[in-house]
């Protein structure tokens, strides 16, 4: 999770000896922290208010994916003190291995529902008929509720050799505490979170072909493809945003995990916490890191743009407080399930 390129900071140790990881990844964790998690509030109050509606599969992967970027921007206040220090973790070990998991089940829980959501949205395009559909997403409750579970004990299990690594901090120079770096990691935990994000990334690619083959589909009346219906673009849009942000934010990162990994392993083995020059892969594997961070900001974005009244929903909700009632959202996410 944490670069530990250079193992720079105290101790005599400039952080301008790597700017890309004490300069560019806390920018990207500060901006995802002041732009990210009003946003997701925001989404997350927006889902919660629609009252019954969230029985419905849709709302219920939407709900959980703000909550899971909420979770991940909460633990961006400590690791921007910790790169800030630099690279000093001043909190308990007992926070170092709360923070990584949080950070891990956040961040595998939100690819788990990404996957869940486009899977979702193209079944909903699939379907004949808006009644059927209906009926089907009632149905379905049960199996989303179980699907949320599953999602969140993957992002658990992803978390847990943070929470059961032998040691959490590590001496560095000068006296530093370095948080889940060096040797706690194991190439396995990499192979297998990087098969859990292709996993996910895949489907998520294989329900936007299938939207894009269905909008392009004949309509048996007239030349050419049948026109698509705001509900058919939506789902396209929200598709196409979700692929989009695991190919610009996610996909590097993963590419580069497991190579990365197994040169930490080496570095652990040869016992050196002193002061080094930042590999190149170490500094790939850092940026891909800011651009991690940088998916929570992108989901509202997403939302935005394919739940129809979702902007007007936010807007209800922090200008006009009487116009937020239970019963106008609930009828205004009614009218937006259909998006």
């Amino acid at each position: 999770m944490n670069s530990s390129a250079g193992d720079l900071g105290v101790g005599g140790c400039s952080p301008w000896d790597d700017p890309a990881r004490f300069i560019v990844v806390p920018a990207a964790y500060a901006l995802a922290l002041s732009l990210g998690l009003p946003a997701n509030l925001a989404a997350l109050a927006v889902f919660v208010r629609s009252g019954r509606r969230l029985g419905q599969a849709l709302r219920l992967y939407l709900l959980n994916l703000a909550l899971a970027d909420v979770l991940f921007t909460l633990t961006l206040p400590l690791w921007l003190t910790y790169y800030l220090g630099p690279a000093h973790w001043p909190f308990p070990e007992s926070a170092c291995r709360a923070a990584g998991a949080a950070y891990y089940v956040s961040t595998y829980a939100a690819v788990a529902f990404a996957a869940l959501i486009s899977v979702c949205r193209c079944r909903s395009v699939r379907r004949p008929g808006p009644r059927a559909a209906a009926r089907q997403a009632l149905r379905r409750r049960g199996p989303a509720r179980a699907a949320c579970a599953a999602a969140w004990l993957a992002g658990l299990a992803c978390a847990a050799p943070s929470l059961a690594a032998p040691r959490a901090l590590r001496p560095g120079p000068g006296g530093a505490a370095r948080c889940l770096e060096r040797g706690w990691a194991r190439a396995g935990l990499a192979y297998a979170t990087v098969a859990f994000f292709a996993a996910a990334f895949l489907l998520v690619l294989a329900a936007y072909v299938s939207l894009a083959r269905a909008l392009a589909a004949p309509s048996g009346q007239a030349p050419g493809p049948a026109p698509a219906s705001p509900h058919r673009r939506a789902a396209r849009t929200m598709v196409l945003g979700l692929l989009l942000v695991f190919a610009v934010c996610l996909a590097p990162y993963h590419l580069l995990l497991a190579p990365w990994v197994a040169g930490q392993e080496g570095v652990a083995g040869r016992g050196d916490n002193g002061c080094r020059a930042a590999s190149t892969l170490d500094v790939l594997h850092t940026l891909s890191l800011a651009l991690l961070s940088l998916n929570s900001c992108l989901d509202p974005l997403i939302y935005c743009f394919s739940v129809r009244r979702f902007r007007q929903d936010c807007w209800a909700l922090s200008c006009r407080p009487e116009a937020g009632a239970p019963g106008a959202h609930a009828a205004s996410l009614a009218s937006s399930a259909s998006s």
